[in-house]
């Protein structure tokens, strides 16, 4: 495994400490056995979140926790000058390109979990957010390392598809190409059977940030990305249903946006890529339950994780979908169960996405300018993952037929087919 390459002090402010996936990476670095290797490598972690408790307070683990509110490119700016930062580590929602741009200015490392905007002035399309920083235009960015989009999906999955690729040539025998394995398309494939006692179908329950989803959702298109380009689908993301495998059975979700369709798109020629997400079961009743509310003030929310819900049932379950027109299907991902996240005072999905976040830190720094996880060694950053969350599943289904992304649409409209949840 590669040490990390954290320079200049490796001072690292991590923002957005105490939310929830903050807590869940906290805990990693606390309580982990990658996490405790990286955590070693640091002079000083430097904890900044608007909600954190008190100011300047210095925790028994050594830990300084900083309270403050950063709702500009000055305001990110001050806080690197002010702790001598080496590294900034985004699991907030603080404008990705803006970051990028102070941090090199800087002479500052940069790590997000996802392309992201200034909450003040809106969100635009996955596809159009992502734009921003695909070549040639952060090609100015080069003095620093400036890794996005290093979580769960995207961030892991991205690793995946290529120990997926190998894993399918062993079986096939051929080598581990699209070409040479035929592939019609690849699908990042999530089921998330996370519950909760007394949950209400007029309220949306999600076990990461729900207004964040629910922009994800409610997004003007579905869209798969072939080659770098956008396809949309011709309806929103709710409006129907898609068939795929994920894992050891088949499931129906949304085709929901995501950047890591498009980055991968510009990688792997000639097939078609996009993400299909099994959301909560009682996520998924409320919005059975009200298809007009179809815009995120629309609906009151509650979030399926520590400390706000620890009564919790259930699994995520993450990976990618490789599917040949010659040697059938093979899924290769995580399967995390509650339990898990609850150990560490938090849950499956936000300890995934922990575990992408504590990997891309082990590697930051080892590219200059603006990069993604498919830019890194795959195997270190998937050996770390594996150390967090145990080793990946693989399942293949030589037998498969193969169906371009268009035919796994399921006919009918989501709301009749799912059921009512209790209220």
């Amino acid at each position: 495994m590669r040490p990390a390459l954290l320079d200049r002090g490796r001072r690292v402010l991590l923002l957005g400490a105490h939310g929830g996936v903050g807590q869940a990476v906290r805990a990693l670095l606390a309580h982990s056995v990658p996490g405790r290797k990286l955590r070693a490598q640091l002079d000083a972690l430097v904890l900044v979140d608007g909600d954190a408790p008190g100011s300047a307070l210095v925790s028994d683990d050594g830990n300084l926790t900083v309270r403050s509110v950063i709702g500009s490119a000055d305001d990110l700016a001050w806080l690197v000058r002010e702790h001598g930062a080496s590294s900034v580590v985004d699991l907030s929602s603080l404008d990705t390109v803006d970051c990028t741009r102070t941090c090199d200015s800087l002479g500052c490392h940069f790590l997000s979990t996802s392309v992201e905007e200034w909450p003040w002035r809106g969100s635009m399309p996955t596809d159009e957010a992502i734009a921003r920083l695909l070549p040639p235009f952060p090609s100015s960015l080069g003095r620093r390392s400036h890794l996005v989009g290093s979580g769960a999906n995207p961030g892991i999955v991205n690793a995946l598809v290529f120990a997926a690729l190998e894993a399918f040539s062993e079986r096939a025998g051929v080598a581990p190409s699209v070409d040479a394995l035929a592939l019609q398309s690849i699908l990042i494939t999530e089921e998330d059977t996370t519950s909760a006692p007394a949950t209400r179908s007029d309220v949306f329950s999600m076990t990461w940030h729900p207004e964040h989803c629910l922009e994800e959702l409610f997004e003007p298109r579905a869209f798969v990305a072939r080659d770098g380009r956008v396809v949309g689908l011709g309806h929103r993301p709710t409006e129907r249903l898609y068939e795929a495998r994920c894992g050891d059975h088949l499931i129906e979700g949304f085709m929901v946006p995501h950047e890591e369709t498009v980055t991968l798109a510009t990688r792997l020629a000639n097939i078609e890529i996009g993400f299909v997400y099994r959301i909560p079961p009682g996520a998924r009743a409320a919005l059975a339950a009200h298809p007009e509310r179809s815009f995120v003030a629309g609906w009151p929310t509650r979030r399926l994780y520590p400390p706000f819900t620890t009564d919790l049932t259930g699994y995520d379950r993450l990976g990618v979908l490789l599917c040949s027109h010659r040697f059938g299907e093979l899924w290769m991902g995580f399967h995390t169960d509650v339990t898990a996240g609850l150990a560490l005072n938090t849950n499956a999905t936000q300890l995934q996405v922990a575990a992408g976040v504590v990997a891309g830190m082990h590697q930051l720094g080892s590219r200059r300018g603006v990069h993604f996880v498919e830019d890194l060694d795959w195997r270190d950053f998937l050996d770390v993952v594996s150390e967090a969350l145990g080793p990946p599943v693989v399942v293949h289904a030589p037998t498969a037929p193969v169906r371009p992304i268009i035919d796994r649409a399921r006919d009918g409209s989501f709301a009749q087919r799912e059921p009512s949840f209790g209220r």
